[in-house]
């Protein structure tokens, strides 16, 4: 059997989704990045077809309106490049979103995402304007003592009720916005208006809406990926 030497670089960028940018779907953002590699000329690697795109890979993608201060895009390199040079070619073609950090890796075995584990986010709630700061953290408390908080999640086929409690690893408030550290894999997600949603049945409102959502950093297992800016 011959072994491949063939090695894997790839550079995790950071970048800030701010202002009207939060309004751009997932599609856009990769669109976005697809083009501004493309002017760069950088040497990534290409999908195969008759449409071929750089290969990026993203986390799970904010809602639509919600701010990212240290979003990430994974980008397949096929040779090592120094991390500086790609920042100097990428930042002109990002810099509405102030691409803040690049980092190179070399040979991570599988996917970077298989890394990341938790989320931060602060969240402005409707429920803000109708409940004093004393009830909300009455409501974080009675949640943070709670054995199971299930919510119903909805299907193409059918609904199914999950318990999000052993996943909400972190719930508070600052001022008037409540703040959270959730799960992000596969078996632990909990998205922010799930918590809000139940934050509100505590406090007789209804709905997990939020008037802004903002999500302030991104945990990895992996102490290679430095997420210092």
């Amino acid at each position: 059997m011959i072994m491949s030497t063939e090695h894997r670089y790839f550079a995790l960028l950071t970048y800030g989704k701010r202002g009207l940018l939060r309004y751009l779907g997932h599609l856009d953002i990769v669109r976005v990045f697809d083009r501004a590699v493309r002017r760069a000329r950088l040497p990534v690697r290409y999908s195969e077809g008759f449409a071929p795109r750089a290969q990026l890979s993203f986390p799970p993608p904010l809602p639509v309106g919600a701010e990212g201060l240290q979003e990430m895009c994974a980008l397949d390199l096929t040779v090592d490049l120094d991390a500086q040079k790609l920042h100097q070619a990428l930042a002109p073609q990002l810099r509405a979103f102030g691409l803040s950090k690049v980092q190179v890796h070399r040979d991570m075995r599988g996917s970077i995402w298989s890394q990341l584990y938790a989320s931060n986010y602060q969240a402005l709630p409707d429920f803000a304007d109708h409940a004093d700061a004393s009830a909300i953290r009455s409501a974080i408390e009675t949640f943070a003592d709670a054995d199971e908080v299930t919510v119903e999640r909805h299907t193409k086929r059918r609904i199914r009720a999950v318990n999000i409690r052993p996943h909400v690893y972190e719930l508070g408030l600052v001022g008037n916005m409540v703040t959270m550290r959730v799960g992000t894999t596969e078996e632990t997600m909990v998205k922010p208006a799930e918590v809000l949603a139940a934050l509100g049945e505590y406090l007789g409102f209804s709905g997990g809406t939020w008037r802004r959502l903002i999500r302030t950093a991104m945990h990895f297992r992996s102490t290679e990926i430095d997420l210092t800016l």
